[in-house]
Order: C-alpha cells, then sequence, then structure tokens
C-alpha cells in the first residue's frame, strides 16, 4: 500500500497522538470500533503480551504442537494485524507450530516511537523467536509488509530461517516505479449511477493530491527521505500508531543486496490481479533469488489467503513440508527464427530465438522467454521479461520509445542506448565492455534490484539514472 494511498484513505492520524510515552503499554486494540479494548483474538491462538528489551511490548499468539517446526506469520499493513491469518492458521495446526505477532503499532502491539526501520522490525522478530522457538530454525511467512520484512530477517540472520515465503510483498521495486504504479491504479465502476459519480470525483481528487506527492518522486527535495531522518518531525506529523510511518520505511529501502544473498529455500505466492504489489515484482525475486520459485494464483488480489484460502494453503504447506521443484531454466538454445521486423502492428507477441527483433511504430509489444542478438524499438512501447540479449555492437536501442524489462540481461559493447525514451528495468543485469548506459538525447532509466557493470558503473543498480542533482 502506498503512502499516497494511505493518506488519501484518511489514515494519518492526528498530531495529538504523538505524545511521548514515558511506560511501556499495554497489548490493546488499536482501530476499529473495539479501540481501547482487549485485542481481538482468534480461537486457536493463545495469547501473550510479550515485553522486549527495549520496553516495547507485542502482542503474540501461538497454537499448535510446541515439539513441531515453527511457522512464524508475518502480516501486512492494515488493522487486522496477525487476523489476516485466520483462515491459514488451521491449515498449519496440526503440522507445525504456529507463531504469530502484531508488529509494533498494528492490531494490539503498541507503537514505536522509535521509528519503523527494517532493523528495529526484524529485532522484534528474533526477540520474539527468542521467546518461542528458542534455538529453532523456522519457517517464515510474510504477506506485503511483512514479506518485505520476513526478506530482511531471513538476509540478516540466516542461521533462524529454514524455509521462507514471500506473500504478495510489496515495496520491493525503486519508489518512483512503486509511485508511478499507485497512481496508474484507478478506482471501479460498480454500475449504480450516483455511486459512480461520487467515486470518479473522489479519483480526481486523490489524482490530485498523488500528482503533488508522487508525480516528481524522482526530482528535488525527497520529503519521505527527510522524514526517515527526521524521527521526532515524523512522529510530530504522523503520530506513533501509524501506517504510514511504516509504508515509509517500506518504500525506502533497498532489498537489492537480500534478494542476491537469501540463499533460504524460498516460496512466492501472488495474486495475479494484484493492485498493490505488481505480478512483475514476484517474477523479480523468484528470478534473481539463489532458490526461489513463483506460484501464482489466477483472478485473485493482493490477499490471496483471505480471498482464496484453499489454494494459498495448498501452496504455502508444499511451500513449507514438500520438496521444492527445480527452478525453471533461463531461455534455452535453439535455432533462430532470424530478424524480424515489426512494423505500426500493435499488441505483437514474441518468444524463442532470434538474430534481431526491430519495433517501428509498434505499441504494446512484448517479449518472453526469449533470447536475441539485438532489440532495437523506434517509437513504440514494449514489456520485456525473462529474456537474454547478447551483442556485439549495442544489446537495446531505444527511440523515443517506452520500456518495461523485468529479468532481462543486457550484454554488448554497449548494454543500452536511449534517445528520448523510458526505461523501467527490474531485476536485470547489465554487461557492457564500454558503457552500460549511453544517452545520446535526454531519457530516463529507472533501475529496481538490477546490477550494471561497465566503464561509466560497476554494481548494483537501485535508482534513477542520470542522477539528480539532489542523488549527486
Amino acid at each position: 500500500m502506498s503512502l499516497a494511498w494511505l493518506v488519501a484513505a484518511g489514515m494519518v492520524p492526528a498530531a495529538s497522538q504523538a505524545a511521548e510515552l514515558h511506560q511501556p503499554e499495554p497489548c490493546i486494540e488499536r482501530t476499529g470500533a473495539a479501540a481501547a479494548s482487549a485485542p481481538v483474538g482468534l480461537a486457536p491462538l493463545r495469547y501473550r503480551c510479550l515485553s522486549l528489551r527495549n520496553g516495547q511490548r507485542v502482542l503474540v499468539g501461538e497454537a499448535g504442537a510446541i515439539g513441531a517446526s515453527t511457522v512464524l506469520l508475518v502480516h501486512g499493513l492494515g488493522g487486522n494485524a496477525h487476523r489476516d491469518w485466520a483462515r491459514t492458521i488451521p491449515a498449519l495446526v496440526a503440522q507445525f507450530h504456529v507463531v504469530t505477532l502484531d508488529l509494533p503499532g498494528f492490531g494490539g502491539s503498541p507503537g514505536a516511537p522509535q521509528g519503523y526501520s527494517f532493523t528495529a522490525l526484524g529485532a522484534t522478530l528474533a526477540e520474539v523467536l527468542d521467546s518461542t522457538a528458542p534455538g529453532q530454525r523456522v519457517h517464515v511467512v510474510g504477506h506485503s509488509l511483512g514479506a518485505a520484512v520476513g526478506l530482511y530477517f531471513a538476509h540478516a540472520h540466516p542461521a533462524r530461517v529454514d524455509r521462507l515465503v514471500l506473500v504478495d510483498a510489496a515495496g520491493i521495486l525503486l519508489k518512483n516505479v512503486f509511485a508511478q504504479h499507485m497512481v496508474s491504479r484507478r478506482m471501479p465502476q460498480v454500475g449504480i449511477e450516483p455511486v459512480d459519480r461520487l467515486l470518479k470525483g473522489l479519483e480526481e481528487r486523490i489524482d490530485d493530491f498523488r500528482r503533488g506527492a508522487f508525480g516528481r518522486l524522482e526530482e528535488g527535495f525527497d520529503f519521505s527521505r527527510w522524514l526517515a531522518r527526521n524521527p521526532d518531525v515524523r512522529n510530530a506529523l504522523l503520530g506513533p500508531y501509524t501506517y504510514v510511518d511504516a509504508a515509509l520505511g517500506l518504500v525506502e529501502h533497498d532489498f537489492t543486496a537480500a534478494i542476491r544473498e537469501t540463499t533460504a529455500p524460498t516460496t512466492v505466492i501472488w495474486g495475479a490481479n494484484d493492485p498493490v504489489a505488481p505480478l512483475r515484482t514476484g517474477r523479480l525475486l523468484a528470478g534473481r533469488m539463489p532458490d526461489a520459485r513463483l506460484k501464482v494464483i489466477d483472478g485473485i488480489g493482493h490477499t490471496p489467503m483471505l480471498e482464496s484460502s484453499d489454494a494459498f494453503n495448498r501452496l504455502l504447506l508444499a511451500g513449507l513440508a514438500a520438496p521444492l521443484p527445480q527452478r525453471p531454466l533461463r531461455p534455452a538454445d535453439g535455432p533462430s527464427q532470424g530478424s524480424v521486423v515489426c512494423e505500426n502492428r500493435p499488441h505483437a507477441r514474441y518468444s524463442g530465438v532470434f538474430d534481431s527483433i526491430t519495433l517501428d511504430r509498434c505499441v504494446g509489444a512484448r517479449i518472453d522467454d526469449a533470447r536475441m542478438r539485438q532489440l532495437t524499438l523506434k517509437s513504440s512501447s514494449l514489456t520485456i521479461e525473462n529474456s537474454v540479449i547478447d551483442s556485439s555492437d549495442v544489446a537495446l536501442s531505444a527511440q523515443h520509445s517506452q520500456v518495461i524489462a523485468t529479468h532481462v540481461d543486457f550484454r554488448g559493447r554497449v548494454a543500452i542506448r536511449a534517445e528520448h525514451s523510458r526505461l523501467d528495468l527490474a531485476g536485470v543485469s547489465l554487461r557492457a565492455n564500454e558503457r552500460g548506459v549511453e544517452m545520446p538525447a535526454p531519457s530516463r532509466i529507472f533501475f529496481s534490484v538490477s546490477d550494471w557493470y561497465g566503464t561509466d558503473h560497476n554494481g548494483d543498480a537501485h535508482f534513477p539514472w542520470p542522477p539528480t542533482s539532489a542523488q549527486r
């Protein structure tokens, strides 16, 4: 969930909530009609309010046999907190020791005035496991924000994690790309004219806010980074019990190293129609992590454990207990289909082996599972996934074009040449004998969780290019 959506939905609390906490608070309900009452629990779970070493209290639930393997369930953004797993826990308790928690500031757990850094959230998980599964390697299952926290934890504490399950992980893409994805979301039409008219007006107001908040994220002053560096101001503006604060930390974090280095066997589960965390994020994770597989549930959105619980539980149990299948191979070699040219044809589709592909005024083209020696775009738009371009000259040449690439290797004397173009590159690798990127005319490239090796850059790439004055 993006900051724009949270603010537009009225989820920023009043500044009066930012009063300093002088003593540890009990675990009480923080949201909804049950505010200031005992936390709402789930029948299978045994609850306690766990006090951490820093004085933070966390609502923890346990179910199943203590001697069995432990599964830690980490929730996402939203008031339901651990209750998002209500349809998952019954499928696990016969076989596993299940541990849930409400992260600080969610559900029944008091807020964390010190902020919501991944270091702090990871330390919270570690202390919860010290109490509930001491000395064990555990399975970690996370959804949305919880998936990002679980990924961070598995990377920071590899000896503690046996298997990892990431469900519709949010915030992995570069924040500029994630923000643009949220801006592109449209409100549904419900077929009732007065309601649709109201939704249209609300959407226009939200769009005005989105454009102001996110439309120029790559330019000038970075408000979210400034808030992250000034916790006193952040708490005064947002309060200690806010989901927005956690969202700020989520979109700022760079997961490139965690994705590259986390070796725990990983199952990535995704709703095919997720409007919050696009499916390409799941494909990026499955392609870039050392030992990961992607499972997609068709027709489902951001919460597959609630929207299609039976299908989700089958995939989850297989990811936790069954032997994991072999990873799919990158595009295989085979006979070349030669050099192909698309001229003024919308929605062209290509896969397989080619000498070259040229798109000239071709809108909405798509390339999947392909290998070629050169790719050229002129006044075209392209989505390309799981492919390799291995050239002796320029691998990708884009003029007046738009490209969305996920899990693609660009190899050549020059990896990318861009003129008056916009490229959104996630989980890509640039390998150049000379420059990785040439820009004969102004262009914009957004790198998410990628790597780039050439005479102009060597190392990870999770940034807009060229850099703005604020980033230099």
